[in-house]
């Protein structure tokens, strides 16, 4: 006579990974490879196709790493190949002012020397980061990489969750995990809810090349329509995240290059000589 029991029981024992991942962006491998050196399972689902592992040109993406970020980088064995790249954030100057007047006589200031961990941070751009990630990823036999698949539904149980792709498929797993970003599938499916407000401001992002060294000094220039933060790069170059009401952030961002310097310029100032775009630009959100 069949066991009524016997499909719930090799439900629970058949899994084709130990831990399902939807997204690909940073935090995706990231973990990944985190669970994979601890001897998990892991399969890495990411909508986009598999991209260049090659380091493109610099694009203007960059992200400021603070102290717990870069011992995590040293634990997957991925720091060394980026200390040489990554600039690291020697002060932080904190001021405020307004457009074209210059900053207070008064500002906070913190100096790395001042503590023991050493930098304040680093800064490391996208290009540099995202390959180092994604070849670590390749190299990880442990880790099934699912480019160009979309998950479209999820079933979770007593023992594990089913994934199901756009193609049909499905994965069946101990556990999974939503790392696809502001609008998850996944945790909209899993009937997680967010609480929304607007701040009414906008970010312009870009890079720049300047003529004096920064000196790897990052500086925080408080205005009325919003934050500047200036972030030193290698080189004589930083990044710029620039906030600024939305409806004046649109009319910002729709300006050429060239006036779109001329927007920023006194926003700058002028202690680092001469500024030029270095990349592309962006707005978030």
């Amino acid at each position: 006579m069949d066991n009524p029991r016997r499909a719930a029981i090799l439900k629970v024992m058949d899994f084709d990974t130990d831990i399902a991942i939807v997204g690909g962006g940073l935090n995706g491998p990231t973990l990944a490879l985190a669970l994979a050196q601890t001897g998990q399972r892991v399969t890495l689902i990411d909508a986009a196709e598999s991209g260049p592992r090659a380091v493109p040109g610099f694009d203007g993406r960059s992200y400021a790493m603070a102290l717990t970020s870069v011992r995590l980088m040293q634990g997957l064995g991925l720091w060394e190949a980026l200390e040489e790249n990554a600039q690291p954030m020697l002060e932080i100057k904190v001021t405020d002012g307004r457009a074209g007047e210059g900053p207070s006589p008064f500002f906070m200031h913190f100096d790395h020397a001042e503590i023991e961990e050493g930098p304040m941070g680093w800064m490391v751009e996208d290009r540099h980061l995202r390959p180092a990630l994604l070849a670590a990823v390749d190299a990880e036999s442990r880790i099934i990489q699912r480019n160009g698949a979309r998950v479209v539904a999820q079933e979770p149980d007593g023992a594990g969750i089913t994934l199901t792709l756009a193609d049909g498929g499905t994965i069946r797993a101990r556990l999974a995990v939503g790392a696809d970003g502001r609008s998850s599938g996944t945790g909209r499916r899993a009937g997680i809810k967010r609480v929304e407000w607007a701040y009414g401001q906008t970010a312009l992002v870009c890079a720049i090349n300047h003529e004096l060294p920064h000196h790897g000094v990052a500086h925080q220039f408080f205005m009325p329509p919003g934050p500047l933060a200036i972030l030193p790069l290698t080189g004589n170059r930083s990044s710029i995240v620039w906030s600024e009401t939305t409806e004046n952030a649109k009319r910002i961002n729709a300006l050429p290059d060239e006036e779109y310097l001329e927007v920023l310029r006194p926003r700058f100032g002028s202690f680092l000589g001469e500024i030029s775009l270095a990349g592309a630009r962006y707005t978030y959100p």
